[in-house]
This record gives structure tokens, sequence and C-alpha cells, in this order.
């Protein structure tokens, strides 16, 4: 298991489905990671779950973000099109209302990325936030992503199309400013 003094991540259970459809349901929180309001139920939430660990290397990784003194579920964090050759993946992180304002962004990215590039051997991360969303972007340049650049009206929401900014974290630049001794990964 993964973890620091406050969280852990876990693997995906069928119980934690019924917390998926609640952060759809959070539509504030949905728009803020740019994702869209689409309908969902517990099935189809359940059989998501069951598809995410095939056997054989994993094109993608899923985690649970687990609060360790109540055992709830606050969130989850996934690194999409794992790249093996080239050694990078698509990272992001969504979090249950439960989870927020609680600074288990930062903790749960720590783990996450000690992870991907002490344990997968990734060498890069990358991700966006919306350009409107400072506090991802803050966060996000706080663990130690650098700006890439500006994909243009890339994201529609609300009737409009918003401009998405492109980050990534190296394993160089992320050694060097994170000491691990404090989680266990």
């Amino acid at each position: 298991m993964y973890k620091s003094k406050n969280i852990c991540l876990r693997a995906f259970t069928e119980d934690d489905s019924k917390y998926i459809i609640e952060m759809k349901m959070d539509f504030n929180g949905l728009k803020a990671a740019g994702g869209r309001p689409f309908p969902s139920n517990e099935n189809s939430e359940k059989e998501w779950i069951s598809n995410m660990y095939p056997n054989g290397i994993l094109s993608n990784i899923h985690f649970v973000i687990e609060e360790i003194q109540t055992k709830k579920f606050i969130g989850y964090c996934s690194a999409l099109n794992i790249n093996y050759i080239n050694r990078n993946a698509h990272v992001g992180f969504f979090f249950h209302v439960n989870g927020r304002g609680k600074g288990y962004f930062k903790e749960s990215q720590i783990i996450f990325y000690g992870y991907l590039f002490g344990e997968i051997n990734l060498r890069k991360v990358y991700s966006y936030a919306l350009a409107y969303n400072e506090i991802a972007l803050k966060a996000d340049k706080e663990i130690g992503f650098q700006v890439d650049g500006v994909m243009k009206e890339h994201i529609y929401q609300s009737g409009k199309y918003h401009d998405a900014i492109m980050l990534s974290l190296t394993s160089d630049d992320f050694y060097k400013i994170h000491d691990l001794s404090k989680y266990q990964i």
C-alpha cells in the first residue's frame, strides 16, 4: 500500500461505484476538472471498475485515495495512456466533496508520482488544467509542474470554449523538490 500519514492509495473495489456516481452528480467538481455531466448508474460504474485491472501490462493505472483515519473514499487518481517506451503518462486527480479543502491533493500527488516514477519507471507525467482553474494551476506548479503551452479553446463547457494549460513534471524535477522519506512508496 502506498501511503502518507493521512491518506493511502488502494485498488478500486465495486463498492466504490457509489462514490463515483456521487462525484459525477457534483457538476461544479466535474466542471473544474474539465468533465461533463453525463448520466451514470451503479452498474456502469461497477463495469468500469471491473475492467480496470486486466492481466498483462496496464495502459492505465487507477487508485482510490482513501483517508486513513476514517477509511473514507475521498477521490481517485489515474495515469492514462501509459507509454512504456517514452516513459510518460497523462495523469489526473478527481476528488469527492469529502476530500476537498483538507490538503490531500498535494499529499496524493506526492505519493502517486513517487509510485509512477519509482515503481513504474516513468520519466515524465503530463496533465492539463483549465485556464480559469487557478487553484489547480497553483497546486500543480507547487508540486513542480512546468507550463508547456496553451491549448486554445480546448474544452467546451456551459456554451463556450475554454483554454487548457498543458503542464508536465519530470522525475528529475520531482525528486529535486520532494523528500519521500515521510511516505510509504
